[in-house]
């Protein structure tokens, strides 16, 4: 009998001492089913296998919702389906960056979330002269970025950004104006380009649009023209039409005005050539010409050969990307 009992204690132990090396061989250990799954994902996203990386991520996040890997598996989940591209796929990286920032409003990343929003609007952008729809989304969005996150690492890119986006919305108001001039309705011309100035003042082309305005009134005799023409000799002394805004201004009677002294401390623009049919209509097939490189947590250009880390076989995808330290 009591050779028995100690078979049994030798097998038990036995038994024991196996299960512990099955433990030691899972990559991550058994006690971290999560990591081994969001290791796995990451893995699939750096070959860009972005729907079975989906599966993984999503298993993750259903299976674990206490893992300390959620809100990386969540933000890694978005990104997959910005950096796979198209509207379908777009349109829900932004959803689930927004659905990003519901459950972690305060993480390190939530800025990075709200950029990665508008720039989901920013690749869908169309030129000037087409729908201005997804180029007033990513307005919107890029000013909540900056609203909400004042000490962002990310702050002077959003601005960078905004202010790149307002240059496209600004041009295409700016040729509606255009097109209202040609015709000589003056009056729908004048209610474009007083949008322009009075919505983005850092417009390049703010001369032209002073101009035109002038032009417009002068044509409809109202002499408010005079006020139009004066604040380009006064701010844009370098511009193409300051010489012509000071003949109208002797034509009205009207007094020619100093330059602006911080104006005259910018300096000459550089000269972009343009035909008047150039500068009324700006130039054909140019695009947004609105960046999307970022210092987001995980997007690299496509094209980047420097990359953060390579797994086996070269395939790479970093949640912690181009990331300013804070």
């Amino acid at each position: 009998m009591r050779r028995l009992w100690i078979v049994a204690l030798f097998l038990l132990t036995w038994g024991c001492g196996g299960k512990k090396d099955v433990e030691v061989n899972v990559p991550g250990g058994i006690n971290e089913p999560d990591k081994v799954l969001y290791d796995r994902a990451i893995k699939d996203l750096g070959k860009s296998r972005y729907n079975v990386a989906r599966l993984t991520l999503q298993t993750l996040i259903n299976t674990y919702p206490d893992s300390e890997f959620l809100p990386e598996a969540k933000y890694a989940l978005a990104e997959s389906f910005y950096r796979e591209g198209a509207t379908s796929n777009l349109n829900q990286a932004e959803a689930e960056f927004k659905d990003f920032i519901t459950f972690f409003p305060i993480s390190e990343r939530a800025d990075d979330a709200q950029l990665m929003v508008a720039l989901t609007h920013v690749r869908q952008m169309q030129k000037a002269d087409r729908d201005p729809s997804q180029a007033t989304l990513a307005e919107t969005e890029l000013t909540r970025m900056i609203e909400s996150y004042p000490d962002s690492p990310l702050l002077d890119e959003a601005k960078e950004k905004l202010r790149a986006v307002q240059e496209v919305l600004a041009e295409g108001e700016f040729k509606v104006g255009n097109t209202y001039f040609i015709r000589r309705s003056y009056r729908a011309a004048m209610g474009r380009y007083r949008s322009v100035l009075e919505k983005y003042p850092d417009y390049s082309r703010t001369s032209e649009v002073l101009f035109n305005m002038a032009e417009s009134l002068r044509h409809s005799d109202n002499p408010e023209s005079a006020i139009y023409y004066a604040r380009i000799v006064r701010d844009y002394p370098f511009s193409d039409f300051t010489n012509e805004a000071k003949t109208h201004l002797t034509e009205l009677k009207m007094p020619i005005p100093e330059p602006n002294p911080a104006a005259v401390a910018r300096g000459e623009p550089p000269k972009v050539k343009r035909s008047r049919f150039g500068s009324m209509f700006g130039v054909l097939g140019r695009g947004p010409g609105v960046s999307t490189e970022t210092n987001a947590s995980s997007v690299q250009p496509k094209d980047e050969k420097k990359i953060d880390k390579k797994d086996d076989d070269g395939s790479s995808f970093t949640v912690d990307g181009k990331r300013k330290p804070r």
